[in-house]
């Protein structure tokens, strides 16, 4: 959304930058001073409405709404059946997902340490006469953006990621409501192997009323519960490393990976064919490996008694036998669980839930709580390792091992990664992901610490490209360690209760 790119340059001075003239070339503007004119050229009002349509060659047409005023924003977006929000109102940022669920969008914390970036500013002749400024990695994944030197529209920007750049390239700039600005924009995607056209088909600089940059209430409840019954417990099967949902989709029996690490719900590819589901927007992703992706509705699900309808899932290549008997076709991940109160007993082996209002937070001295953010879909929560401190560890009954380490922590904390050596066979283990293997290096790591807990001498497991996993998550925790406890999942008030059982008492060295 390029509007909401333009709004967050800095106004970084409050006097205007001199003319580009002053400037020889090998001398150029800095970085701030660019910023500013980019700014004024822009000449954003304080509040204005806009209407784009993008055409995809994934086959699909996406038109939204727009409106900002001052701070505030709300973007509504249709994708052939699938409407989404997204916006900023007062203080608090929000998405509405395709299954009409408003969710506040939690920020971290800020204390953890970032990865440096460094920022330079260049002249180039091609693609385009401009100035560059560029805020990259010593890895070179970051921003560029492409100044024309003369009038200070920007009109390129790359986005640079370890799987591809994203280069969004501006024209037909025009007047239009008191300000130029681009009414035409191209977008090449090499990460998601797409390209796009998009058109401003209307614009208006004008009064903007509260209703259009409101958060919406979300637009149903997804999950129901059978008339009159205060919880269910879920139909499912524990193996070594996951927990096995039964679903029915008509006559047919599938099985799901309860998944806290999924920021939706999926489904195989070939299932969703065998169902004959209409499949949207098909691009390629990265997530362990590189595959094919898109959306699709499936008409009704039933998860023992309770049941969802319309389901707006993401289509994924088959998980595989992931227990031995069990080819998983999906994973049930957040629109399914963020309307619940969930316990998981991996003692007990059982899984139950209740309607999200009636949840009841476990009380006694050997609960142990986490604070995470769930904006994103997935829990995310603080935790340390060898002393550095990530705030983009989730909570991920859908991983595999102890702790998965990804790349964008390694960058940022080499000094952490001390291998002690030990953990036997442990070190031996091998995982997958969505798409394929998960290359890792073990590591005996001296201390992690999660909430109040401390565990020393785990073993933990760095994945080793930088392809794999390559967003700003820092890593998971996965069952090894979740299964020593019972899990209740209390999303409404951002919390995750932790009760050691017998393998979690013998492992903290807590007596009976």
């Amino acid at each position: 959304m390029t509007s909401r790119l333009w709004r967050l340059l800095p106004a970084l001075f409050l006097l205007f930058a001199p003319a580009i003239a002053t400037y020889a070339e090998e001398t150029p503007p800095s970085a701030e001073a660019i910023r500013e004119h980019v700014r004024v050229a822009a000449a954003i009002p304080n509040a204005y409405r806009r209407t784009t349509v993008t055409t995809s060659s994934d086959g699909t047409t996406r038109i939204v709404r727009y409106a900002e005023r001052g701070d505030e924003w709300r973007e509504i977006a249709q994708r052939g059946p699938f409407h989404t929000e997204s916006g900023k109102t007062k203080t608090a940022e929000w998405h509405q997902n395709d299954n009409g669920q408003t969710v506040i969008d939690e920020p971290d914390p800020g204390v953890a340490a970032p990865e440096a970036t460094t920022t330079t500013v260049t002249r180039v002749h091609a693609p385009v006469e401009a100035w560059v400024v560029a805020d990259l990695t010593k890895r070179g994944h970051g921003a560029r953006v492409f100044v024309d030197p003369e009038n200070w529209h920007v009109v390129r920007r790359e986005i640079v990621t370890a799987n591809g750049t994203i280069a969004t390239v501006y024209d037909d700039f025009r007047p239009d409501g008191g300000r130029v600005f681009a009414h035409h924009w191209t977008v090449a995607n090499a990460d998601a192997r797409t390209t796009s056209e998009t058109r401003v088909t209307a614009y208006d600089a004008g009064d903007v009323p509260d209703t259009a940059v409101a958060m919406p209430d979300s637009r149903r409840l997804l999950v129901t519960f059978p008339n009159g019954a205060p919880s269910a417990t879920l139909p499912t099967k524990f193996g070594r490393q996951h927990v096995i949902v039964r679903l029915m989709v008509g006559a047919r029996g599938l099985d799901f990976l309860l998944d806290t690490g999924a920021s939706g719900i999926t489904l195989d590819n070939e299932v969703a064919r065998e169902l004959g589901l209409t499949v949207y927007g098909q691009h390629s992703t990265v997530t362990a490996q590189r595959y094919t992706t898109g959306r699709t509705i499936v008409p009704e699900m039933h998860v023992g008694d309770l049941v969802m309808r319309d389901v707006a899932v993401q289509t994924v290549p088959s998980l595989g036998e992931i227990e031995p008997g069990y080819k998983a076709v999906g994973l049930l991940g957040f629109d399914f669980l963020s309307e619940l109160g969930v316990t998981i007993d991996y003692e007990k082996k059982q899984v139950t839930v209740v309607r999200e209002p009636d949840y009841v937070a476990p009380q006694g001295k050997r609960v142990f709580w986490l604070d995470v953010r769930i904006g994103d879909g997935v829990p995310f929560t603080n935790v340390k390792v060898n002393g550095a401190l990530s705030e983009r560890f989730l909570l991920d009954t859908g991983g595999a091992g102890t702790f998965m380490i990804f790349d964008a922590f390694a960058r940022k904390h080499p000094e952490a990664l001390v291998d002690k050596g030990g953990g036997g066979e442990l070190r031996e283990m091998r995982y997958y992901g969505v798409g394929g293997a998960i290359p890792t290096r073990p590591y005996q790591l001296a201390s992690i610490k999660v909430g109040g807990l401390n565990f020393q001498d785990f073993v933990g497991f760095r994945v080793t490209s930088a392809q794999s996993y390559a967003g700003d998550e820092d890593g998971l925790i996965g069952t090894d360690f979740l299964r020593m406890f019972t899990v209740g999942l209390d999303y409404a008030n951002s919390r995750v209760y932790l009760i050691p059982n017998v393998a979690g008492r013998k492992a903290m060295g807590l007596r009976e």
